[in-house]
């Protein structure tokens, strides 16, 4: 069976593909069109619970302008957590192939549908798409040092990478997923392995393998 055989179809990957994944009252799909400008402020209000969490540095950055965000978003698959009740956009994760890892750069949860297991959900259905085009691995970096970040993931089967493991692709994408006026010190690259049958190696990606120990739920 090939990859794209054993992969939903378009249309159940749309709607159907994360039936059962979501909490109750929810639905986790793909995003679709017009939906822009809501995971911004989706994504802005998660960054206020970072801001009071300590982050304080998260507060001097500018907010995207919303073309800027929309190219952001074409460049990845994002998965949409939906309330049922209004059919309006709670949530989101942004990820996609880096050829070697599929790779999580954004996890965002409206505070106000915080701690319901749609972040969790969310992160599932990131690692069933990646499960289901055969990679081996998922990866992302997280603040170290909170809760929603790699406690957090830890809880969901992801390990964290210590530095001197991380060879420079991962290096890279940790800093440049590293707030500016930050020294970087309070993340971590992390990765959760699906499977030994990887349609690619990691080696691109610079992990080395053999390492132990983006997120509001």
């Amino acid at each position: 069976m090939t990859a794209d055989e054993a992969a939903p179809s378009g249309a159940r990957a749309g709607r159907k593909a994360f039936k059962g994944l979501a909490p109750d009252g929810y639905r986790i799909r793909m995003m679709e069109p017009g939906e822009a400008e809501r995971l911004l402020e989706i994504e802005q209000a998660g960054n206020s619970v970072l801001i009071a969490a300590g982050k304080s540095g998260l507060a001097d950055e500018p907010v995207p302008a919303l073309m800027a965000y929309v190219d952001f978003l074409l460049d990845h698959e994002v998965f949409v957590a939906e309330d049922k009740a209004t059919s309006k956009a709670v949530g989101f994760a942004a990820a996609r192939d880096t050829d070697d890892l599929y790779w999580l750069a954004e996890l965002s949860v409206d505070p106000a549908h915080g701690r319901r297991g749609i972040g969790s959900a969310l992160v599932e259905a990131v690692a069933q798409r990646a499960a289901w085009y055969f990679y081996r691995a998922v990866g992302l970096s997280t603040y170290c040092d909170l809760p929603c970040g790699a406690f957090f993931y830890e809880r969901l089967h992801f390990l964290r990478v210590p530095d001197k493991d991380c060879t420079e692709w991962l290096t890279r994408r940790r800093i440049a997923e590293t707030p500016p006026g930050s020294d970087g010190s309070d993340r971590t690259v992390m990765i959760r392995w699906l499977s030994r049958r990887g349609r690619h190696g990691v080696a691109g990606s610079g992990f080395k393998g053999g390492a132990t120990s983006a997120a509001r739920d």
